[in-house]
């Protein structure tokens, strides 16, 4: 066999010769940076220059299989290099046409989005700065004798300065814990605002503090800044020291409260037994873990307020501790309150809104973990003297907010308590009057102990009737400004008013029977603020005639009254949002006597006091004629509102419109789209010019949940943007907890729109809808980021996965030989091959199957079958529209980011590879090489490599291909094992393989013009060019595969850096389980200097007869399952992507490792006959014909257990050794 060869490569037949002079015009011309001469062969004689520039033509892209073929002229010319430019960029283009239109299409909307996202904001920041004078005191006692976290965390005590004297704590104690990556000095503002209000308090009261109303000593927490919103364990390890420092706090306070006696009449204050806590962020999910560890003392905790807290679902689920831990409370906390461990426990949930843009608001909505006795939810934006959206830091510091909170906080506290607080009940009840708008009725605003007063028309001095419906006073008026005393003294400083009540439609019910509305203002321009427009206060009777006649002197018939409890008035804004914060702001409330209190009575009466002079305004008070059936409903669809939904309020015949209209939007509860609202009034035709007494208000609201609530004042056009709750629903058993009554998820009912116009200017309104695509892309960042991830990692699966199958099918490339496709071909290929379009209807018809199959097995399926039927894929969130639409642009979406990923990873590649030929290799190699002495050099490193492979006589053990993974195993195994955690681990694993990449990369460039000057003389070098070049590519499609799984590596690198900053070592036991990077780690040890074989080999048939197939299928099948698992489950738990991909990784292992020993035993039955030649090469070393038959015999001779085929039909996976001859002369 070998004298055979021996003779073909002396002296070729014609039918080798056609095929060598073939082989070598395809290889010239797939290369058109390179200048080739018009001879049809390049002998010896003739010198060829190489000039590095001109390998930066070089390609490493294929047209999905297709033949590599360059232009030429019909004549058979060579083409100038400049058409060949202009050629290779047309057929580029044509070739990669579908990929440059998904990029540029991704990259309008990307962009598109990132703009929404930082300019388009629903609302606008108008929040004021406060200001404080702190001191924060190290707690140094708070040592490793209390806890085990004294060299990580940090506890310390907060002062006031110029208030604050003492420096040790006797109030009552409140615990501050910041979120993630934040400071302890960020409970400065509300520490500031309560100690100001508590001073205010006390100077106006001093019997406050007899009341139990103390102050507050505010702690906080130093827990190092750590990324408690990516890390789990972070979120145990600081709820864990939660519990020691309450414990510590509550130990100071036997022997300060002995030594401060604020009481000065002799009350004494309970010591005491629980701590408030305050949590920002994260901080509110660390004060609910608290409770679930064992060194929680039970009654320590009985008030947590959380501000911007993502109660229900975490952030961004890249981290399977935090997953757990999330779990892990929700499900105590939603058993505590049936248990009787959480039954004195209130939670307090304010949010930001739509300014938020670090979490997701919906997720702060605690009416699904705890019971409406026990927790409130509500916006800032709702919040009364509030009345805006709040960013993520700014609901730390807005002035606004923390005045809010202080006086909220004055109005719980109870020293006598031990647990410091007013009882649940009555605690509950403050809050709500503080957070909830008095506008949302609810039994809780009811005055306990509400006792009736008795009064008639002969109490009052001046009494009128109104027979057109409505009353209306103006200020000032003697009416409302007079003095007491006229016309005796037994009359009552207030006027009385009465309007009848026989046009009020539906007594009896609950509809509204009454609006009252009312707004003062100062005279006087230099008095602003809200504080100093006074409130006169008013009272509602429900009046009867008698036979006497009123005091007045007047023909009015006399009445006796009894008064009607009425809703305290709701403040209503008259101030735009975004307007200046210290402008005059007056007062303007408004509230409503239901119809069914004012049954059984002749006449409405108002009782109004007199008012300070020194004020203007008007009062109202109008008879509604409305009935709950009244109120307007629109149910507008997703088709209509693409363009505009128009809304005409009528007027009313024969009355004027009412004061509040109320309009119900029948919308699905789908947080994604944001509507564009146009309001457009209507003047009373006959109405004088002038201006309206005040602006029109308008407010939405979700109904009875309560928990987002937003106003806009004299706004012709507004954003409405929903918050409900979060896309993927509590996986417990939900139903059967509601069924006790206490607990329970609010229906959604749509959203609400109510309008205050004054209507003697107005007398009524037109409002138009349409959805603000512009707006709503910013509202898909923080609810469906995780969902961008999960769908890129299904997309690079899926080219993956291509490569392989193409790969496998033994696609031919220019010289008969099989080419591994690049990244961007593969793209391409499923973008025309109906992949995308299949991508693209799965996505549109899950949602939309999820749906069918929820409401058809509802009562059927369990409530947690259910809940995890419906929390596959995206979640049941809304209907219509909105359920395949947005699908459909994240799976565009994410392939485009796929498609850019790999650009920029081939990019990066070729570019240092044009830098290390061009640049490098050209300072090295600056002399003139001809072939002759080319081809001389190759032969005789030839011979060097064979003489040392005959010492090493294939040793397997001593193989550097065997050898070096064996050492980086094993420190691999000794560092993850102890020290590093796996993520680091898989850090280094990727930029090893980045590297690797590069490598190959500039192999392949440089190998390109070797080939070209081999010529038809030697036509393996055309194979050793392609092997190359296919090599490299397989190395940055695992490159672009492993791209996917960093994101779920940063969270624990970044809290692995921060720990070592202070010395701590102690890490998750997760984090050293060397399973969780094995597959990583074995396929970059097999696959660094190899392709991955064909999975029909005739290698892999060595296991089996069938192996190969069943290799082939077990393949295909394990990708299919795994992006299955993918698009179902990752995009609420994402983190599960990284052991997927591990687990892909693994299976391409076992192969490299199977065709790898296949190599070796093929390597050890041909080692004598390698021999036999290699002595054979020695003798005939001076034969000028030698080395152009050697180099051509070459390719099947590999080196450390590749391939050995002397055959030119056998299939060839490409594999040419790490330590080649030619590889060497390519360095």
């Amino acid at each position: 066999m070998p004298a055979k060869k021996k003779r073909a490569s002396a002296s070729q037949t014609p039918n080798t010769q056609h095929r060598a002079a073939a082989s070598t015009t395809a290889a010239a011309t797939s290369t058109p940076a390179i200048a080739t001469s018009s001879s049809s062969s390049i002998t010896g004689s003739v010198r060829e220059r190489s000039p590095a520039a001109n390998t930066s033509g070089t390609s490493f892209e294929d047209a999905g299989g297709a033949q590599e073929q360059g232009p030429h002229d019909p004549s058979g010319a060579a083409v100038p290099i400049a058409d060949r430019h202009a050629g290779s960029l047309v057929s580029f283009v044509r070739n990669r046409s579908a990929v440059l239109c998904l990029l540029f299409l991704s990259s309008i909307v990307g962009l598109l989005t990132a703009r929404s996202y930082f300019n388009a904001q629903p609302d606008t920041p108008s929040c004021v700065m406060s200001y404080s004078r702190p001191r924060f005191l190290e707690q140094t006692l708070f040592d490793n004798s209390w806890t085990r976290f004294s060299t990580k965390y940090k506890l310390y005590l907060y002062r006031e300065g110029g208030y604050d004297v003492f420096d040790e704590p006797y109030r009552i104690p409140v615990l501050f814990v910041p979120g993630n990556a934040g400071s302890p000095k960020q409970v400065r503002s509300i520490a500031s605002a309560t100690t100001t209000a508590f001073v205010d308090l006390v100077g106006k009261d001093p019997s406050a503090i007899d009341r139990g109303q103390i102050g507050f000593d505010f702690f906080t927490v130093g827990l190092n800044e750590e990324f408690t919103a990516l890390h789990g364990y972070s979120i145990l390890e600081q709820a864990d020291f939660v519990n020691d420092a309450i414990r510590y706090i509550l130990s100071l306070y036997p022997k300060t409260r002995a030594r401060h006696r604020l009481s000065r009449n002799g009350t004494e204050y309970a010591l005491p037994t629980s701590v408030i806590v305050i949590g920002h962020s994260m901080g509110g999910v660390v004060a609910r873990t608290a409770f679930t560890l064992p060194n929680h003392i039970v009654g320590s905790i009985q008030a947590i307020f959380t501000l911007a807290t993502p109660h229900n679902n975490p952030t961004a689920s890249l981290e399977y501790y935090v997953d757990k831990v999330y779990a892990s409370i929700n499900r105590f906390w939603r058993h505590g309150f049936h248990h009787g461990t959480l039954d004195d426990v209130s939670l307090v949930s304010i949010a930001g809104g739509n300014l938020d843009s670090m979490i997701n608001s919906d997720y702060t909505y605690v009416g699904d973990l705890a019971p409406a006795k026990n927790s409130l939810s509500v916006l800032s934006s709702g919040i009364d003297d509030v009345w805006l959206s709040l960013d993520h830091q700014s609901i730390l510091w807005c002035a606004q907010m923390v005045r809010k909170f202080s006086a909220m906080m004055l109005q719980i506290m109870d020293a006598r308590s031990p647990s410091q607080l007013l009882p649940l009940e009555r605690r509950m009840d403050a809050m709500r009057q503080h957070l909830y708008s008095k506008l949302d009725h609810d039994s809780a605003f009811a005055k306990p102990g509400f006792r009736p007063r008795k009064t008639s028309s002969e109490s009052y001095r001046y009494v009128q009737v109104y027979n057109e419906g409505d009353i209306r006073v103006s200020v000032p008026d003697k009416v409302f400004s007079g003095s007491a005393g006229i016309g005796g003294e037994k009359l009552l400083n207030a006027s009385l008013h009465l309007v009848s009540t026989d046009k009020i439609k539906g007594k009896g019910s609950s509809s509204s029977g009454l609006q009252i509305i009312y707004g003062l203002r100062k005279q006087k321009k230099d008095q602003i603020g809200d504080e100093q427009v006074m409130d006169p206060g008013f009272q509602v009777f429900g009046c009867n005639p008698t036979d006497t006649v009123s005091m007045d002197g007047s023909d009015l018939p006399g009445v006796a009254c009894t008064s009607i409890y009425v809703p305290a008035p709701a403040s209503l804004p008259q101030r735009p949002a975004g307007g200046a914060p210290r402008m005059d702001v007056p007062l303007l409330k408004y509230t409503e006597v239901p119809a069914d209190q004012l049954s059984g009575f002749k006449y409405a009466g108002v009782e109004i006091p007199a008012g300070d002079i020194g004020q203007t305004g008007f009062f109202q008070a109008q008879l509604t004629g409305e009935t709950a059936s009244d109120m307007l409903v629109y149910s507008p669809g997703y088709h209509n509102l693409l363009w505009s939904y128009d809304i005409h309020v009528p007027e009313r015949s024969g009355d004027k419109a009412n004061v509040r209209t109320r309009i119900q939007l029948d919308v699905p509860e789908n947080p994604f789209f944001v509507f564009h609202a146009k309001l457009a009034m209507r003047p009373v035709r006959s109405a004088k010019l002038g201006k309206p007494r005040f602006g029109t208000v308008v407010r939405q609201s979700d109904g009875h949940r309560m928990f987002e609530s937003k106003f806009w004042y004299d706004q012709s056009a507004m954003d409405i943007a929903i918050h409900g709750r979060g896309a993927y629903l509590p996986s417990d058993d939900i139903a059967d907890i509601g069924g006790t009554g206490d607990l329970h998820t609010s229906a959604w009912q749509g959203v609400f729109l109510d309008v205050w116009m004054d209507t003697d200017y107005y007398s009524g309104f037109d409002l138009s809808l349409k959805i603000n695509w512009y707006s709503s892309l910013n509202r898909m960042v923080k609810r469906y980021d995780m969902a961008l991830l999960a769908l890129s990692f299904v997309w690079a699966s899926l080219v993956l996965l291509d490569q392989l199958k193409t790969w496998n099918n033994g696609v031919s490339g220019s010289i008969g030989r099989p080419m591994f496709p690049s990244c961007l071909g593969s793209i391409e290929r499923l973008i025309r091959n109906g992949t995308l379009a299949s991508m693209l209807a799965a996505a549109a018809l899950s949602p939309v199957l999820q749906a069918i199959v929820a409401y058809s097995m509802q009562g059927v399926w369990s409530p947690a079958t259910l809940s995890a039927w419906n929390n596959l894929f995206m979640g049941v969130r809304g209907s219509g529209l909105a359920l395949c639409l947005l699908p459909m642009l994240l799976v565009l979406l994410s392939l485009g980011f796929v498609a850019l990923e790999a650009v920029a990873l081939t990019l990066a590649c070729s570019a240092i590879s044009w830098i290390t030929v061009n640049v490098f290799m050209r300072f090295r190699n600056n002399t003139t090489t001809d072939v002759s002495s080319d081809i001389a050099l190759l032969y005789q490193q030839y011979q060097i490599h064979q003489q040392q492979q005959q010492q090493q006589q294939f040793s397997f053990i001593k193989s550097p291909a065997v050898t070096r993974p064996l050492i980086a195993t094993v420190a691999f195994i000794v560092f993850v094992g102890t020290f590093v955690p796996y993520q680091f681990a898989f850090l280094v694993i990727y930029f090893a393989q980045l590297i690797t990449s590069i490598r190959t990369t500039v192999h392949a460039t440089h190998a390109a013009p070797k080939a070209l000057l081999a010529g038809s003389a030697h036509p393996k070098a055309h194979v050793a060019s392609l092997v190359l070049r296919n090599r490299a590519k397989y190395q940055l499609a695992l490159l672009l595969f492993w791209t996917s799984s960093l994101p779920y590596c940063a969270p624990e690198l970044l809290v692995w850096v921060r720990n070592l900053s202070v010395m701590w070592f102690e890490d998750a036991p997760s984090d050293h389980n060397l399973v969780n990077m094995a597959g990583y780690f074995a396929l970059r040890m097999l696959a660094s200097y190899h392709i991955v074989p064909r999975l029909d080999s005739r290698r892999l048939a060595l296991f089996g007869s069938r192996s190969s197939r069943w290799v082939r299928i077990v393949t295909y099948a394990f990708f299919g399952l795994s992006v299955a698992a993918a698009w179902l489950y990752s995009v609420r738990r994402p983190y599960i992507l990284y052991n997927i991909a591990n687990a892909i990784s693994a299976w391409l292992a076992m192969i490299q490792l199977a065709d790898f020993v296949a190599q070796y035993t093929s390597v050890r039955s041909k080692a004598g006959s390698i021999a036999m030649r290699a002595q054979s090469r020695s003798v005939d070393a001076q034969d000028e014909t030698t080395p152009r038959g050697e180099l051509e015999e070459y390719d099947g001779d590999l080196i450390y257990g590749d391939d050995v085929d002397d055959d030119d039909d056998d299939d060839d996976d490409g594999n040419v050794p790490s330590r080649s001859l030619l590889d060497r002369k390519l360095r």
